[in-house]
C-alpha cells in the first residue's frame, strides 16, 4: 500500500508478467551498481513528501550510491520504473509520476508488460517510447542505455 495524504491506498496486485518484468528491470540496474554507482530496489517505500509524510512504493527504483540507510528510502532516486498492472488506470499511474516528478526524479518510466509498451514521463507528459531503448541521464554519472525492447523479449521467453 502507498501512504497518500494520510491514508493507505491499495496498490493493484501484479500478474506473473508484472512480477517477472520487475525482476528483469531490477537485475538490469543491479549490473550497474559499481560502474554507475547506483543501487536498485524493488517495491521499497520511498518518502516523496516530507511535509505530508507521503510515501510511494515504486515497482523498481535506482538511487545513487552511497545512499542514506534506513527503513524508508529518503534519497531522490535517479530512476523510477512503474510497471502497469491490468487493473491500473493511467490516471493513477500519472498521479504517481507527478509525485516522483515533484520529488525531483529525472528518469520516470512506465512499462506495460501485457502490451509491451514503454513510456517516459517528462514535464508532466507521458510520452510513448519508440524503438527498443532509451537513454537515461544520471547527472554526475555516465548515461545509461535502458534496453526496454530486450526486456520485453526476455519477458516473452519467460526465463
Amino acid at each position: 500500500m502507498d501512504f497518500v495524504d494520510g491514508m493507505l491506498v491499495r496498490r493493484n496486485v501484479g500478474t506473473p508478467f508484472h512480477g517477472l518484468l520487475q525482476v528483469i528491470v531490477g537485475a538490469f540496474f543491479r549490473e550497474f551498481r559499481r560502474s554507475h554507482r547506483i543501487t536498485a530496489f524493488t517495491e521499497t517505500r520511498l518518502l516523496v513528501d516530507t511535509k505530508t509524510n507521503r510515501h510511494r512504493i515504486p515497482d523498481v527504483m535506482a538511487v545513487g550510491s552511497p545512499f542514506q540507510k534506513g527503513r524508508v528510502v529518503v534519497d531522490v532516486p535517479a530512476i523510477v520504473v512503474e510497471i502497469k498492472s491490468p487493473d491500473d488506470t493511467f490516471d493513477h499511474i500519472v498521479d504517481r509520476c507527478f509525485d516522483y516528478q515533484r520529488l525531483g526524479v529525472i528518469n520516470i518510466l512506465v512499462m506495460d508488460p501485457d502490451n509491451q509498451r514503454a513510456w517516459v514521463f517528462e514535464h508532466g507528459d507521458l510520452r510513448l517510447l519508440t524503438g527498443k531503448s532509451a537513454s537515461l541521464s544520471l547527472h554526475d554519472r555516465p548515461a545509461l542505455d535502458f534496453p526496454f525492447g530486450d526486456m520485453f523479449a526476455e519477458l516473452e521467453e519467460g526465463e
